[in-house]
């Protein structure tokens, strides 16, 4: 069968649904809980990532949604070394319950 016998009132086969993580809840949960400046830096970057999904750019869709797991790296890393250091500052002032 040749290109001429198809139907040409049939629709075009569908896209592939790709799939891309785009980190986008993670980015806004280490936002709120860990430390929120960089945290935002990775909601910017997981939007983004989101958008160029949903305009069928999967390739910079991937792209943005790796620096945006990378912002969530560097969110929780600073949110817990920044914990830890209150922590010891609160406990050398001997502001902690004896």
């Amino acid at each position: 069968m040749s290109d001429l016998d198809a139907n040409p009132l049939s629709p075009d086969p569908a896209p592939p649904i790709v799939r891309v993580r785009t980190h986008l809840l993670w980015a806004v949960l280490v936002s709120a809980l860990c430390f929120l400046p960089i945290g935002l830096i990775a909601v910017v970057y997981g939007l983004r990532a989101s958008r160029a999904l949903t305009v069928g750019e999967a390739d910079r869709a991937r792209r943005l949604a790796r620096v945006a797991r990378r912002w969530i790296i560097v969110t929780v890393v600073v949110g817990v070394l920044l914990d830890a250091a209150l922590i010891a500052v609160f406990a050398a002032l001997g502001a902690a319950p004896s």
